[in-house]
């Protein structure tokens, strides 16, 4: 299967239009989620997991798949904002039942720590959730797409703006910085969701 000709035709994509594109009605919950199992992914990771709601998804909906859960649940300089220690090591907590009745492996790390791990073009998928700031947000990007395979899916979540000014909040403009200089297209935006994810197939 040829995945990014197949994603072309199954979203009648253009690319040479407007970028991003909009998917009216496509969530990350069902949709994508869904899609990984249309394309037969077997490995992927989560960078950011906190309760494991997602990988979750991501499980149900491709039963077998085998997905690195990597979060540090350590809170950081303007994340405890938002939320204490405390409460992050409950989110461990839970995500660690969540997950147990799946293929997952969690990976108590930073995301930069866990990408050395890995071999280049060994995930077929990466979903990117973790800290919001542009540096991490390019650095994340940057490093796990070589991770993904040629064929793969490099996505993420909250392409939107924030107004709570003391969290940095920059998925917009660092996903948009990486698109615009590495000439990603096509790439889309789930549009069914409060807080859209972004994605795109890797060439």
């Amino acid at each position: 299967m040829d995945e990014y000709e197949y994603v072309i035709q199954k979203f009648e994509a253009n690319v040479d239009g407007v970028m991003p594109i909009s998917l009216r009605g496509f969530s990350r919950w069902r949709e994508l989620a869904s899609l990984f199992a249309e394309l037969e992914y077997k490995v992927g990771a989560e960078i950011g997991v906190e309760q494991g709601l997602y990988s979750e998804a991501m499980s149900q909906h491709n039963p077998g798949v085998k997905i690195y859960c990597i979060d540090p649940w350590v809170t950081y300089t303007r994340y405890a904002d938002y939320v204490d220690q405390h409460k992050l090591d409950k989110r461990r907590e839970e995500a660690l039942i969540r997950l147990s009745k799946y293929n997952c492996e969690i990976i108590r790390e930073t995301s930069m720590e866990a990408v050395k791990k890995f071999e280049p073009e060994s995930l077929d998928f990466v979903f990117i959730d973790g800290n919001h700031e542009f540096e991490f947000v390019v650095n994340d990007i940057i490093y796990w797409s070589r991770i993904v395979r040629p064929g793969g899916i490099v996505s993420g979540h909250d392409y939107k703006r924030d107004k709570n000014e003391r969290i940095p909040f920059h998925v917009i403009q660092a996903v948009n910085a990486y698109t615009d200089v590495y000439k990603i297209r096509p790439w889309f935006l789930t549009k069914a969701d409060k807080s859209p994810s972004w994605f795109w197939v890797k060439k």
